[in-house]
């Protein structure tokens, strides 16, 4: 907090001191007819005194008596001073009665305090009057201010009696938590405070190492003096309360209250997390206003956002096709082509190898639509295979489309459920598989037909295409960098004004993007069966489509860093001018690299992040 002066006591110097002395003698009677005597003065009293007796009249030129006969009326005695009017002189014989003393001066302190003084200890033995506070009241609240003032001249700056107080050296959470009988912990205090409907809890000069979390309606003031000798716990200048926190300082979850953090000094480290926040002072929601005022408070760095998850690695190679049958000699069957591999894009089924004067089965389409081989016509007996009374090779499947890359995260991230959530970068896309090959055709027959040597023989089976290749797998986009805020409001109403220093940390850098896998290799076409004596063989599966790879992760963007972050949703007043805070917003996170993949393939970087005294979010 600033240097301020602050209030202090006197005692009153001066002390009223009434003496006023009277002296009475008798002077010596006259003859008779003759003068006679003066009456004696009154005797002097500091509180009420009696008045001096009147002196008596003279009977003779050389008697002093009680009465003078043929005297002239005795004067009567002055009154004493400073107390009430004195009983006037009695006359001398043959005289007449003295008149009345003069009235004594009033006490000064029978109406209690002098002006501008005030009795705070209770202690009559202190000060004039018993009054030993020097202070004047100008009001009956008595805020907490800057300046220290005692506004309702209770004692200290704000209502002495409805505090809760705390020191962690001299207090117990057994305690009451009185001026005297202070409590050791905030929590403690505020579960206090809550339960007899107290609204503030009044901290030490000290230092707390504790997570703070608010109650609506119940304020939180610091630099109070637990050692304070001529009234304890006085709220003064040069007196520092520190509360020490990790990742937040005060978390508010809910202010329906008006309710005020004041003359603190809060130092919040970074937290552990990646891509985390960090917040000294931090509102989730509510109706009424939190006010943070007359504060140090000083943040940590946002985290930096994790690297996105490469793309998982899908194998080399994918299945291959199942081999056609080999053809039979003198036989009355058809030899199978080779059956569909098990896979997600399979191949196509290879056709039937033909029998005697039967053609060959043509192979079937592979997952994706790669044609089959045609099948292959019957030969004659003793005749050459040719070409066309071969099983036909499949097609191949068609291969895979790379994944798109992914994008880069933003500058700024959002607000979700009460606190900042980092602008990760996108995830990469994983690519689309290859498509299965078509199977092989079967081979023609072999034909009896042209001697006694001639039997029917059975071609040879196609072989099935082979599978399709895996996509390959996107990488993952980088986390964001966290934030650094002194203050953050996900929602409700707050008041950030007055605070002599609001710091902050630098902004998490955004995580790099992961990279992304290959996609798998199509798998070979199975090869088709031989042919037998007169048959023709069949045809190969075509090859499996490669799998396109995928794309990678784009990187994360960097955290920002401000002395108040708020959302949309937020109302918040930034105090300028007279009301001003002292801010100083480190730099932004820089944004994270985006990641790489097969083919030259690269990602976005994400963006570097914002930073200044008041930030909104989304």
């Amino acid at each position: 907090m600033g240097h301020h002066t602050g209030m202090h006591r006197t005692s009153l110097a001066s002390s009223l001191v009434l003496s006023l002395l009277a002296s009475g003698f008798v002077l010596g009677g006259c003859a008779e007819g003759g003068t006679v005597n003066t009456g004696g003065s009154g005797t002097t009293s500091s509180s009420s005194g009696t008045a001096g007796s009147g002196g008596d009249g003279g009977t003779g030129a050389t008697i002093e008596t009680t009465s003078g006969t043929g005297g002239t009326t005795g004067t009567g005695g002055t009154g004493a001073t400073g107390g009430s009017g004195g009983t006037g002189g009695v006359g001398g014989t043959g005289g007449m009665t003295g008149g009345g003393g003069t009235g004594g001066m009033p006490d000064p302190c029978a109406m209690g305090c002098l002006p501008g003084t005030v009795d705070v200890d209770q202690n009559p033995l202190t000060g004039e009057c018993g009054c030993e506070y020097v202070c004047t009241p100008t009001s009956d609240q008595d805020p907490i201010d800057e300046d220290f003032k005692d506004d309702n001249c209770d004692g200290g700056d704000g209502l002495v009696e409805q505090c809760v107080y705390v020191s962690a050296s001299q207090g117990d959470d057994g305690n009451g938590g009185t001026r005297f009988a202070p409590m050791k912990t905030i929590a403690a205090a505020i579960a206090q405070a809550q339960l007899n409907s107290v609204p503030a809890v009044c901290l030490s000069g000290e230092i707390y190492n504790e997570q703070v979390t608010l109650v609506s309606g119940i304020s939180l003031y610091g630099g109070f003096d637990h050692n304070d000798p001529d009234f304890k716990f006085k709220r003064k200048d040069g007196v520092t309360t520190v509360l020490n926190g990790q990742g937040t300082g005060i978390v508010a979850p809910q202010i329906d209250v008006d309710t005020y953090v004041a003359g603190l000094t809060i130092n919040v480290t970074s937290g552990a997390n990646p891509g985390s926040s960090t917040y000294g002072v931090l509102l989730y929601a509510g109706l009424a206003t939190l006010y943070v005022r007359y504060n140090y408070i000083t943040v940590g760095a946002g985290v930096d956002g994790a690297a996105g998850a490469d793309g998982a690695d899908v194998g080399a190679t994918a299945a291959s096709g199942n081999s056609g049958t080999g053809g039979c000699s003198n036989c009355s069957g058809n030899p199978a082509g080779g059956a569909a591999p098990s896979c997600s894009e399979p191949g196509g089924k290879g056709g039937n190898g033909g029998n005697n004067n039967g053609t060959g089965q043509a192979g079937s389409q592979g997952n994706g639509g790669a044609t089959g081989g045609a099948g292959g016509v019957a030969n004659g007996c003793f005749d050459g295979v040719s070409s066309n009374e071969q099983g036909q090779p499949g097609s191949g499947g068609m291969n895979g489309t790379p994944g798109a890359t992914g994008a880069g995260g933003a500058s700024i991230g959002n607000v979700v459920v009460g606190v900042y959530s980092p602008a990760a970068g996108l995830a990469g896309m994983n690519g689309t598989p290859g498509k299965g090959g078509g199977g092989g055709g079967g081979g023609g027959g072999g034909s009896q037909i042209g001697g006694f040597l001639c039997n029917p023989d059975g071609g040879g089976g196609g072989g099935s295409g082979g599978c399709g290749g895996v996509a390959g797998n996107g990488g993952k986009g980088g986390s964001g960098g966290g934030g650094s805020f002194a203050v953050f409001a996900g929602a409700g109403k707050l008041t950030v004004e007055n605070n002599y220093g609001l710091t902050t940390g630098k902004g998490g850098k955004g995580g790099k993007g992961g990279n992304s896998s290959a996609g798998q290799a199509g798998g070979s076409g199975g090869g088709g069966g031989g042919g037998a004596d007169d048959s023709a063989p069949g045809g190969s599966g075509g090859k499996g489509g490669n799998g396109g790879a995928g794309g990678p992760g784009g990187g994360g963007g960097g955290g920002p860093a401000a002395c108040v972050g708020h959302s949309a949703a937020a109302q918040v007043v930034y105090g300028m001018g007279a009301n001003g805070n002292s801010c100083t917003a480190a730099s932004p996170g820089t944004g994270g690299l985006g990641g790489t993949g097969p083919g030259g393939a690269q990602a976005s970087p994400g963006s570097d992040g914002v930073s200044g005294p008041k930030i909104q979010i989304n």
